[in-house]
């Protein structure tokens, strides 16, 4: 009995971490049931389960009580598989199912008990077989420490038995280790079934767990407790290799489908394909059935997780609040709302997992721009134009980087199809999308022809258009529409994912600084801008700098000059945006009435309004009546 009471012994203690680790997050789940909702601010989204009883953002629970419902009605053994890809949610669901039905610490009455299993980590540094003999170990020893715990004395006799069988399970693996390399998948089987060990079979384990679980539900029943049995959660098998996912779902149906017990696992069925490949070979029509018929053997009720349908626009909104790129104003913008949840289930979808990198990616540019202020991002249209650009950047990441190439897509045509070596479309095809609103134009066509060189672009290319006609319409015009595009992309830029840097066009205003009005006017004159505009430019420059003195801060850009406040408490300094082309200067500011003063003359006839839109704009910012937008 010495190795079972140090396998016992072992899994006590990690349990009681676990207990703790539960106990920490039922008390944060009843003084925060959303921790998007906390007061304090982060930085990041950890990609994190939604632990039990946390509330729910993405309209779950309609599902988690419908499935909660089944489990309880449902006789047992029972095998229930949730399926998604990976990220989708799974582990959350299994987590809502256990804080709901088991029993724990909080929950004492509860009908059921849980039992956890972690399979990624039980099969970390070992082989296959060493991993299923973790594994076995592993829920057994789960199983023992609730009925010792709550029966110790009168389910003494059938835990031995237990104990006995694992005991000789041990020798015998550990045996045929020694004896064999490269054990394939029986092995394990062949290893507690196998020899002269007549006790020590399959069925003996079972039986022996059958008669434990057995003696469990009877003494409580003598306690006057209503416990129907234990439900298994089997986590992460879609992080671990296919073929061994397999091994493992035929482990839990030959040893552990005992009466009283259901199981609920976390996988895919994708990953069954792939796991039973070097059994029936690759998936074809003549063999499909064949796969079909072991997912159906193994699972009575197959579960997928409901992506498409998360409403993930609460999440969305929240989770950009908590990480600061958006207040108050955007909160109730219904508009700006709207247009944050198509460009994003344009792109990532409603994958959990995806929507948490795209909020994290924000917040790492939204902390840049705070550093350095007055570039970008202050206005509506650019909050929005940016959050297009790093959702193009997760989701497609080459359409992006042709985007940073040439950022003018919209004047895209067969120059830059010929560039880029794409496929010229047929006659037919150009007919087919030129009745098609998402491609009759030719830089939607050249984006159609992008996305036919890869399998996924290929599926995506409708979602792919969309997202950039989005994007064109939030420019404010389309003259100048390419310093504009160039601007926004300066700061997403930082976070894209290449395999070759040095291929990365730079953005030709990325976070350019000039010292003061003397480099800054002498860029202008090699850039080719008239005396006429640079003296207009002068002329906001020194009224400025001689109205506001020491509460004056200058930032000195390639294509715009902007006047920050010191005195401002507000997130945003910036009190004016002084934009400029070859042929008109605009005074951009924060008071809505003065928003795009043209300056098209000379500044002596303009100098009223110059100083009336300065003073207006610096009084309206330091009064604190600009929201961060």
């Amino acid at each position: 009995m010495g190795f079972i009471k140090k396998m016992f012994a072992s899994s006590k203690e990690k349990n009681k971490d676990m207990i703790t680790k539960d106990n920490i997050d039922v008390v944060e789940t009843i003084s925060n049931p959303n921790i998007i909702d906390a007061d304090t601010m982060g930085s990041n989204i950890i990609d994190k389960p939604r632990i039990g009883g946390a509330r729910d953002l993405l309209g779950t629970d309609k599902y988690l009580e419908s499935l909660i419902r089944f489990i309880k009605t449902a006789e047992m053994p029972t095998t229930i598989a949730i399926q998604g890809e990976w990220g989708s949610g799974k582990t959350s669901m299994m987590n809502q199912i256990k804080f709901q039905i088991c029993e724990s610490k909080d929950k004492p009455s509860n009908e059921y008990y849980g039992v956890w299993l972690n399979t990624w980590q039980y099969s970390l540094m070992k082989t296959t077989d060493e991993a299923l003999v973790s594994i076995i170990h592993g829920m057994t020893a789960e199983i023992l420490n609730i009925i010792n715990s709550k029966h110790e004395s009168s389910a003494r006799s059938v835990t031995k038995q237990v104990g006995n069988v694992l005991n000789v399970l041990a020798k015998a693996a550990a045996k045929t280790a020694i004896s064999t390399t490269g054990l394939d998948g029986d092995g394990i089987v062949d290893s507690v079934s196998g020899g002269n060990q007549g006790e020590t079979t399959v069925l003996a384990l079972r039986d022996a767990l059958q008669n434990a679980v057995n003696k469990c539900l009877e003494e409580d029943k003598k306690a006057g407790n209503n416990n129907k049995g234990f439900i298994f959660f089997i986590d992460d098998l879609d992080r671990i290799d296919p073929p061994v996912a397999v091994e493992i779902l035929e482990l839990i149906k030959n040893i552990f489908e005992v009466d009283n017990c259901l199981f609920i696992l976390a996988i895919d069925y994708d990953v069954i394909i792939k796991g039973l490949e070097p059994k029936f070979g690759p998936l074809t029509d003549k063999n499909e059935r064949e796969f079909r018929s072991f997912f159906d053997k193994i699972i009575q009720l197959p579960f997928r997780m409901p992506v498409a349908n998360y409403n993930i626009d609460t999440f969305l909104i929240k989770s950009l609040q908590r990480v600061n790129y958006i207040g108050d104003t955007e909160n109730s913008d219904e508009e700006f709302k709207s247009l944050i949840t198509k460009m994003a289930v344009e792109s990532v979808g409603t994958n959990p997992r995806a929507l948490k990198r795209l909020i994290n990616t924000l917040s790492l540019i939204q902390i840049m721009n705070e550093i350095e202020p007055g570039d970008f991002g202050e206005k509506r249209h650019e909050r929005l134009m940016n959050f297009g650009f790093v959702c193009l950047q997760i989701a497609y990441p080459s359409i992006y980087n042709m985007v940073v190439a040439e950022p003018n897509f919209i004047k895209w045509n067969e120059k830059t199809a010929n560039k880029l070596r794409l496929k010229p479309l047929t006659e037919e095809q150009v007919q087919q999308l030129n009745e098609t609103e998402e491609f009759d134009e030719d830089w939607e066509k050249t984006i159609f022809r992008a996305c036919l060189n890869d399998h996924y672009l290929r599926s995506r290319a409708f979602n792919v258009s969309n997202l950039l006609n989005t994007i064109r319409t939030l420019a404010p015009n389309e003259e100048g529409f390419e310093e504009e595009i160039d601007r926004v992309l300066t700061l997403s830029s930082v976070t894209s994912v290449s395999v070759d840097n040095q291929t990365q066009k730079k953005p030709k205003f990325a976070k350019i600084r000039m010292a003061g009005w003397e480099p800054f006017e002498e860029s202008l004159r090699l850039k080719g801008y008239s005396d006429n505009i640079i003296s207009i430019i002068k002329t906001i420059h020194d009224y400025a700098n001689e109205t506001f003195k020491e509460d004056l801060q200058f930032q000195f850009t390639p294509n715009f000059l902007t006047l920050q406040s010191k005195k401002s408490l507000l997130k945003s300094k910036t009190f004016c945006w002084v934009r400029f082309q070859k042929s008109q200067i605009k005074l951009e500011g924060l008071n809505k009435q003065l928003d795009y003063l043209p300056i098209l003359k000379n500044p002596e006839e303009f100098s009223s309004e110059i100083k009336i839109a300065l003073d207006s704009n610096f009084e309206y910012l330091n009064a604190g009546k600009v929201e961060d937008n």
